[in-house]
């Protein structure tokens, strides 16, 4: 276990972090990326090209049977958009509004289907509409098509922009603040970091790293080969970060001795209760997927992290 050698000043750290306002601009900018965004599609006659969107039926076959996952019916592509295995969209080119083309295809060999990696096929494809991108115009009927509450017009879209910046520049100003507070915290103060410790907060990165690519529906293992590195190389660029965050923890542990900070089973209790609240589930369920010595030592942290920020003096 990592054992601190000298526990500098925790309460009281003084430290200098500038605020930033929205400028016009920044809004400005942030208004043309949300037209940009939302562009208004207008009926076009004529042929399909490139970057028309096109709402089609279509259906794949494969040896004159459809397989499956292959149908749809309305379905909205943006030709360009490389949404489809190679050579789909590329095939439609030319195509009118009515017309049925068969597209004569092969799914790359690497496919994620095996039973159609590899193979040649024929998406049987309806044209119904087709239409192009405008960019969208800032006005009263553009702002209420956004649905925000209490936005209904220019002037009032422009006041909601600039909030909606300037609390960016605030969460960053946060942010700022406590990275700023805890350096000078890990500067004053001396650890003997175990090394178990840091194996253990670099397995605790690894696996939100995990979880993070998992919501991208990808696996490390397949994160790792695209990059073409290795577990190890991986922990080894994880390890910096890793013993700063033991030493971190292991500070923010003398901290909750020293001031004596605990977490009642009651508090637990109404922490689990919220998160089944918000998962829609059981309080059971969560007392299965969380250890409640787990989460008191996590919550005693959490405490001990916010005396040290609500008791320094930020200077702007």
């Amino acid at each position: 276990m990592s054992k601190v050698t000298k526990l500098g000043k925790y309460k009281g750290i003084e430290v200098t972090v500038a605020k930033t306002t929205a400028s016009d601009e920044e809004v400005q900018q942030e208004i043309q990326k949300l037209l940009s965004q939302r562009p208004l599609l207008i009926d076009k006659d004529g042929v399909v090209e490139n970057g028309d969107v096109t709402i089609i039926d279509f259906e794949g076959l494969k040896d004159g049977v459809a397989f499956e996952g292959g149908t749809a019916k309305g379905y909205s592509l943006e030709i360009g958009s490389h949404s489809f295995i190679e050579g789909f969209e590329e095939k439609m080119i030319g195509m009118k509004v009515g017309e049925t083309r068969d597209l004569d295809l092969s799914f790359p060999a690497n496919y994620q289907a095996s039973d159609l990696a590899g193979q040649d096929v024929i998406f049987k494809v309806t044209v119904h509409k087709i239409q192009t991108k405008q960019e969208a115009i800032l006005n009263d009927e553009f702002v209420q098509s956004l649905k925000i509450q209490d936005v209904t017009n220019v002037d009032s879209f422009k006041a909601y922009m600039k909030a909606y910046v300037q609390s960016k520049h605030d969460d960053q100003y946060r942010t700022n603040v406590e990275n700023t507070l805890f350096q000078a915290l890990l500067d004053d103060c001396e650890v003997d970091i175990d090394d178990q410790d840091i194996e253990d907060a670099m397995q605790a990165q690894i696996d939100q790293i995990s979880y993070d690519l998992s919501r991208q529906g990808m696996t490390l293992e397949t994160y790792l080969q695209m990059m073409g590195a290795t577990m190890d190389m991986l922990k080894e660029q994880l390890k910096p970060s890793a013993k700063q965050q033991a030493k971190f923890e292991a500070i923010i542990d003398a901290i909750i001795i020293v001031e004596g900070i605990s977490t009642s089973d009651k508090e637990i209790d109404e922490q689990f209760d919220m998160m089944a609240k918000q998962n829609n589930i059981s309080i059971e369920q969560v007392e299965m997927q969380v250890s409640r010595d787990g989460f008191k030592r996590d919550f005693n942290r959490v405490k001990s992290s916010q005396l040290v920020i609500q008791s320094a003096i930020i200077h702007n």
